[in-house]
């Protein structure tokens, strides 16, 4: 009889540690990037780090943007930190950029261990769709890619920063480069690239780095083995990477037409043809999560701003360091309401069927970015009225900067370094639920009940 009990209680035991063990990937991943944001603040705010006083909040804030990849900023970063600080930011944005997750599997693999399940899903989760890829076969596709092409990007850099001494130029390159890759926004520069309007090596170097990082890894990994040289022969390419693809180069052809028709005569007045088609296409390539901009986007056209804040919400490819609903989600849904309206219970595309699972994936982020960004922009026209002049023209500024922290792009219309202490907290929030709010999708889908008591259905009138 005390055997038995003695194993009863041995067998809760065991158990309960077997609970204890079992950390969500998801829980684990929200810890991570808070534990980095908190280290990145602490040392923003050494007077080591510090060229002019930063509050406690605007350093949690300028760490939480690098971080996050968003780029806004309630300072000017050019004038703020110290060399030290301002490796400090380099620090975060490629941490930030690369994702929590590879930067602590990197870590555990350095050190001979072998990461565990929670940490392997929660890396697959980032960068690819397939549960069967080695965590190590991923890092030795990803790490690489990346530090080549912001070395080659730090290079173009510093051929065109001529201006500057050796030090500074190199790192100014090096910042440069890892900003544009890691689609943060940030820069040197207090007008952004502005001063580089015109320069085509600049223009090119910010394109191909933003584009590069925002393609996301499984799209650029199909596109890199597309033609197979020892049959010679295409290898064929998955349906994510097509509509990858397609949504992508849509965004850009529209965007680079809309905004030279749309600025022709206002930000691009008195440029050539050849060079308004320059500044336009610089901006399709980097509104969309980059939030590097060679013109004054305060100075913008109302039609150029909401045009900005629809692809900024719908972002770069899954699996990149660009934010937003994403491509493929913005893909579904349109394929969703496009296969209803012929008719359809399915939803199909190019001799396919998107799974139902993927549909209501989809429509969950969308809601859920809406919700999100509805809420934050109502929050701040309260909190911030006092501080916007042109009450006329508050919400559009409120609600651009709303959707620029949710899709981590980092376009401003000048709206952040005014924000009150409660703007900053929303804003902060706002930036995070941005960069985490894919992972908290998932988690919520792997708990929907497939089984349970239903309700008896009532019809209701709609349309």
């Amino acid at each position: 009889m005390l055997h038995s009990r003695y194993a009863a209680f041995s067998y809760v035991e065991n158990a309960d540690e077997k609970k204890k063990k079992q950390v969500n990937p998801i829980l684990m991943v929200v810890a991570g990037y808070l534990a980095l944001i908190s280290l990145g603040a602490a040392l923003l705010s050494l007077p080591c780090a510090q060229r002019q006083p930063v509050g406690v909040l605007d350093a949690f804030f300028t760490a939480g943007s690098a971080v996050c990849v968003t780029g806004l900023s309630t300072i000017d970063i050019s004038t703020s930190f110290t060399v030290f600080g301002n490796w400090i930011l380099v620090f975060l944005m490629q941490c930030g950029g690369l994702g929590i997750m590879t930067i602590s599997t990197v870590i555990i693999l350095l050190a001979g261990m072998h990461p565990g399940f929670n940490h392997q899903s929660a890396l697959l989760a980032n960068y690819t769709q397939e549960g069967n890829v080695d965590a190590t076969r991923i890092l030795k596709a990803v790490i690489p890619f990346t530090f080549i092409v912001e070395a080659c990007g730090a290079l173009a850099y510093f051929s065109q920063f001529s201006g500057m001494g050796l030090y500074d130029r190199i790192f100014c390159s090096i910042f440069q480069a890892i900003s544009s890759f890691c689609n943060v926004g940030f820069t040197l520069f207090p007008d952004s690239l502005v001063k580089f309007q015109l320069n085509p090596v600049m223009n090119i170097t910010t394109c191909i780095l933003a584009l590069a990082g925002g393609f996301g890894f499984l799209a650029i990994t199909e596109v890199r083995y597309l033609f197979d040289f020892k049959n010679r022969t295409f290898r064929k390419i998955s349906l994510h990477t097509r509509i990858a693809i397609g949504v992508t180069l849509i965004i850009v052809l529209a965007s680079t037409l809309f905004f030279t028709l749309s600025e022709w005569g206002n930000t691009f007045a008195g440029l050539g043809l050849g060079e308004k088609l320059q500044s336009s296409t610089f901006m399709a390539f980097t509104s969309r999560t980059a939030g590097l901009s060679n013109v004054n986007v305060s100075a913008l056209s109302v039609g150029s701003l909401f045009f900005f804040v629809i692809i900024m919400l719908i972002g770069a490819n899954p699996g990149s360091c660009g934010g937003g609903i994403k491509t493929t989600t913005a893909a579904v849904i349109f394929l969703l309401g496009f296969n209803r309206l012929l008719g359809r219970s399915k939803t199909q595309i190019l001799g396919r069927t998107i799974p139902e699972d993927t549909v209501d994936k989809a429509v969950r982020i969308f809601v859920v970015a809406i919700v999100i960004i509805v809420s934050a922009t109502l929050i701040l026209l309260e909190t911030e009225a006092a501080g916007i002049s042109n009450s006329q023209g508050s919400f559009l500024k409120v609600f651009f900067e709303v959707v620029s922290a949710y899709s981590t792009c980092g376009l401003s219309m000048g709206l952040t370094p005014d924000l009150s202490v409660p703007g900053k907290v929303i804003v902060f929030f706002v930036m995070f639920i941005g960069r985490m709010g894919p992972l908290f999708l998932i988690s919520a889908v792997a708990k929907k009940q497939e089984d349970g008591m239903w309700y008896a259905e009532e019809d209701i009138m709609v349309g």
